[in-house]
């Protein structure tokens, strides 16, 4: 079993995010801050992130500009502030097809990628459907399909169908029909410190878990494409791999993280969270300019 470091970062934000799309029935409760969030895992062998953000240009400055994002950077000035390049990137898991989480696979051009063969096909499907019907599509950059291809041409690409284990102690899990119909999460697991989990968009923020009010009911996500009963259940299967323990799951768009775990806000604003460190391995948010 591997021992991986594991770090959130942060490459974007929504500052008034509705908090209804984030807690399915919070309709009339106002916004929060909500994080534009994908996580690093480095090994001793590998350098792999879960899910790519997006690139601010084109179609993907489209979306971003429709849902109020702000305070963008690339994966250069992000993984920039771990000491790595996009380019030691050796493996990206794609939790879901939409474009802040899959928007931006070329800026990782060593990277194997691993994604749900479900998501692919099922869009395709969507996409050959009567415009009026095309909210099914909408928070997806269709250059994505051209961003597979092209991976597949240089034969860095893998659709999973089943729960597979990608690198030593880190599994992509198919929750097909949740947010979207070809989703997954992904949990790795450590020697050291036991098991993670990294939610894709199968849970927002940590209330998903714990409830809105506080009473431990799971409240799922209110952006679903597919199945809200099939995301209570894929939220329960995460919650079970997590021990019962909502700090050991990991949403992107949480902003509770940079108090959860110590933390470091750059000169750019945007934070990272250093959630666990092999050994031998030196802290990059342990300085004087650590967020407080």
């Amino acid at each position: 079993m591997a021992d991986y470091s594991i770090w959130v970062v942060e490459y974007a934000r929504v500052n008034e995010f509705a908090r209804g799309l984030l807690l399915y029935g919070q309709w009339n409760t106002g916004t929060t801050i909500a994080p534009y969030c994908y996580a690093v895992l480095k090994s001793d062998d590998h350098l792999a992130v879960i899910d790519s953000g997006y690139n601010h240009v084109e179609f993907g400055k489209v979306l971003a500009d429709s849902y109020g994002v702000s305070d963008w950077q690339p994966p250069e000035v992000v993984l920039g502030h771990l000491g790595f390049s996009p380019d030691d990137v050796d493996t990206l898991v794609l939790t879901h097809n939409h474009f802040d989480h899959a928007g931006g696979v070329e800026f990782f051009p060593n990277a194997r990628v691993y994604f749900q063969e479900r998501e692919i096909s099922k869009y395709l499907w969507a996409v050959g459907l009567p415009d009026r019907l095309q909210w099914l599509t909408s928070a997806t950059d269709p250059d994505l399909m051209l961003w597979l291809v092209n991976r597949l041409k240089q034969g860095k690409l893998t659709l999973l169908s089943e729960e597979t284990e990608i690198l030593p102690g880190v599994r992509c899990i198919p929750a097909h029909d949740t947010h979207t119909a070809g989703s997954q999460y992904v949990t790795v697991e450590n020697e050291r410190d036991g098991k993670w989990v990294f939610a894709g968009d199968n849970a927002y923020v940590y209330e998903n878990f714990t409830g809105a009010n506080g009473d431990g009911r799971f409240t799922p996500i209110g952006l679903i494409f597919g199945s809200s009963e099939r995301c209570v259940l894929t939220m329960e299967e995460m919650w079970q791999h997590a021990g019962e323990e909502p700090s050991r799951i990991v949403p992107f768009h949480e902003q509770n993280l940079w108090s959860t775990f110590p933390s470091r806000q750059f000169d750019d604003s945007l934070h990272v969270a250093e959630l666990s460190l092999a050994a031998g391995e030196p802290s990059r948010v342990d300085s004087a300019l650590a967020a407080t």
